[in-house]
């Protein structure tokens, strides 16, 4: 029994001992054919490069063999030294020194009034936004003017309360007229004459001289002081006619009223425009009457109101015209 068992244990070992043999063959043919079908990449050399770009190559060569030459800006004939910092702007293809007064980078405004005095105390800062295109059109201390005005002023566009007068922001905007047209009619005997009023309403009376009269009911406004007869030319050549000398009671002014000529004795009123910060309209000021400036409370008599300009002056603490006289005109 113990033989037959032994014979067993011998028979399986051997099988399992062939077992081993077949699968390790196997291994070592299935690693030679794997071995074989590897495609191995070559290792590139760091020295095997592609060829140069040989247009690049020989435009960076140009630029190397480009010699470039600094030169210094002159002051008063002589170079300034290069380790000296110097605020230089280029524009349209033109040098400026800001530390020169000549070329003028801002032309009409000077060089140190962009900059800034530095020789004063304390030294001026130079104005914000000083290279840019407009900055004659910006406001650098927010005081309602901007940079250029104030230069043309003499002010300081750096100091809110340095500013020119406030009348250099106020304009004539329209002159409107309320006409007001007579005319003497011919056909008179010299002592008795007949005046028309064209406009605003037609009208006519007959009256003699020294007589005052108007053409609205309880008005008076004209007398007539005087005639004369003189020789006139007409269309269809000379004649003698009257010639009166008249008053307008309303303005104590004289003024001649020609036979067949009209006159206007317009009244008329300003319109003006304060752009101060805002655009403000200040409306229907009579020759010869007052207005203010809106919230400044500065007050004005205008003296003379032309077609494109007025004559006007501060009033003074005794609320009478002053001497000082400007010139406002329409824009």
């Amino acid at each position: 029994m113990q033989n037959r068992q032994g014979n067993y244990e011998k028979t399986i070992l051997i099988i399992s001992s062939l077992i081993a043999i077949l699968v390790a063959v196997f291994l070592i043919f299935e690693s030679q054919g794997f071995e074989e079908s590897l495609i191995l990449q070559q290792g590139t050399s760091k020295n095997d490069l592609n060829a140069p770009d040989k247009q690049k190559v020989d435009d960076a060569t140009d630029t190397m063999k480009k010699k470039y030459s600094w030169l210094s800006p002159a002051r008063n004939g002589k170079a300034v030294p290069l380790n000296k910092s110097v605020l230089l702007v280029m524009k349209d293809a033109k040098l400026f020194d800001l530390l020169l007064p000549e070329p003028k980078l801002r032309d009409p405004m000077t060089n140190i009034f962009l900059t800034g005095d530095t020789t004063k105390s304390p030294p001026e800062e130079p104005l914000p936004n000083l290279f840019s295109p407009n900055v004659g059109d910006l406001d650098a201390d927010s005081d309602g003017f901007w940079n250029l005005e104030e230069f043309n002023a003499g002010t300081d566009p750096r100091d809110a309360n340095s500013m020119p007068p406030f009348t250099n922001k106020l304009f004539l905007s329209r002159r409107i007229s309320h006409d007001y047209i007579l005319q003497l009619k011919p056909g008179s005997d010299g002592t008795t004459f007949q005046i028309t009023r064209l406009v605003p309403t037609k009208g006519s009376v007959f009256k003699p001289i020294n007589e005052e009269f108007g053409f609205d009911k309880g008005t008076t406004r004209f007398k007539i002081l005087s005639s004369k007869k003189a020789t006139i030319e007409t269309k269809f050549g000379p004649k003698e006619a009257f010639i009166l000398t008249m008053l307008d009671l309303s303005t104590k002014k004289e003024f001649e009223l020609e036979e067949g000529k009209e006159v206007n004795l317009a009244d008329y009123e300003a319109e003006f425009e304060f752009r101060w910060k805002k655009r403000q309209v200040i409306p229907g000021v009579k020759d010869g009457g007052t207005f203010q400036l809106p919230g400044l409370g500065k007050t004005f008599f205008i003296h003379k109101l032309e077609e494109d300009k007025v004559t006007i002056s501060p009033l003074g603490p005794d609320g009478k015209p002053t001497s000082a006289t400007i010139e406002i005109k329409q824009g």
